[in-house]
């Protein structure tokens, strides 16, 4: 399966770096067989997810990991408004859906929050603007006037959407979702020392005298380069980018949409987050492309236990006041 350049988001973790009970412990049951580091890799929502766990049991770490991946899989085809019969793709298309699944209703409320929080910077029903960007088609007035996160209406009982032609997208937070959804599966079974990585989106969680987790983040412009490398525990990290699907060779015209103007940002090529789970990292990220770096940074320092790193079109990189330093190696 080929992959997204998102993917080179790498977790050097992967490759070898410790996390979990401390360095010298986890040697020493390494060496006498009483703990594993237990690493593998699967195709899920057209990306690569990777699974790291510090477990007692080879086997018994690999059958949470099959658990952890199915719920997976499960999220994401209840996301996945490509698919006609899922309950996104009901809504889509009809307007309406009836008893949507609990998580649904959820991420769709979420994204409602990061839309008010943003000044509506983050705006899920961006997707006929998107489409029409696809398709090199003109943006008319009655496109953007389709899209407009408060006329979305949720209830327990049903999604509707208000005005006709509007649908939705959720690849600005569903990714994060589906990882977080996973990560609890394997948390709730006992495993303490995790780290799931999809397509550049990451959950890190360790035991409290666990060593961090290296992880580098991806050069805009330079494949198989790392523009930062910084540790992280029991957090999240998301990034956004201009290269991930663009639609022009000058990365002017992408799959993100500022929804105020119909048109891609101009400022930034990529903005990574670190939030307390990858749904508010996925979607913080998406939302500074759009706000670019004054106005994002102004909305990232007023969050709690969150921080950003922002990379401009001439490559020029600039942080939050709580970004972590980088590190060697």
């Amino acid at each position: 399966m080929p992959l997204s350049r998102r993917d080179f988001l790498k977790i050097t973790a992967l490759a070898g770096a410790t996390v979990g009970i401390g360095t010298s412990a986890l040697q020493r049951f390494l060496q006498t067989g009483e703990l594993f580091k237990v690493t593998e890799t699967h195709a899920l929502m057209g990306t690569i997810v990777n699974f790291a766990l510090i477990a007692p049991s080879q086997a018994q770490a690999s059958v949470a990991i099959k658990i952890s991946l199915d719920e997976m899989r499960r999220l994401s085809q209840i996301y996945n408004y490509r698919q006609t019969e899922s309950p996104l793709g009901q809504l889509n298309a009809n307007g309406i859906t009836y008893q949507p699944p609990p998580e649904l209703v959820a991420t769709l409320q979420q994204a409602l929050h990061f839309g008010d929080l943003s000044q509506g910077a983050f705006d899920i029903t961006v997707k006929p603007i998107l489409d029409a960007l696809r398709e090199n088609r003109p943006l008319s007035s009655e496109l953007k006037e389709l899209v407009n996160y408060r006329l979305l209406n949720i209830t327990d009982a049903e999604i509707s959407l208000t005005r006709p032609g509007m649908a939705i997208t959720l690849d600005g937070i569903a990714k994060g979702s589906v990882i977080d959804g996973g990560v609890e599966i394997l948390h709730s079974a006992g495993y303490e020392n995790i780290l799931v990585e999809a397509g550049g989106d990451i959950m890190a969680k360790s035991s409290p005298n666990g060593q961090v987790w290296k992880v580098g983040i991806a050069h805009p412009r330079q494949r198989n380069k790392f523009i930062e490398t910084i540790s992280i525990q029991n957090q999240a990290v998301a990034t956004s980018g201009d290269y991930q699907n663009h639609f022009s060779a000058d990365y002017s015209s992408y799959h993100i949409v500022d929804p105020r103007s119909g048109q891609s940002p101009t400022e930034l090529a990529s903005a990574t987050v670190i939030a307390p789970s990858v749904s508010e990292a996925d979607a913080l990220s998406t939302t500074l492309m759009v706000l670019g770096s004054i106005d994002g940074f102004a909305l990232i320092e007023n969050l709690p236990e969150t921080a950003a790193l922002v990379v401009t079109k001439d490559m020029k990189t600039y942080t939050s006041s709580k970004f972590p330093h980088r590190i060697n190696g």
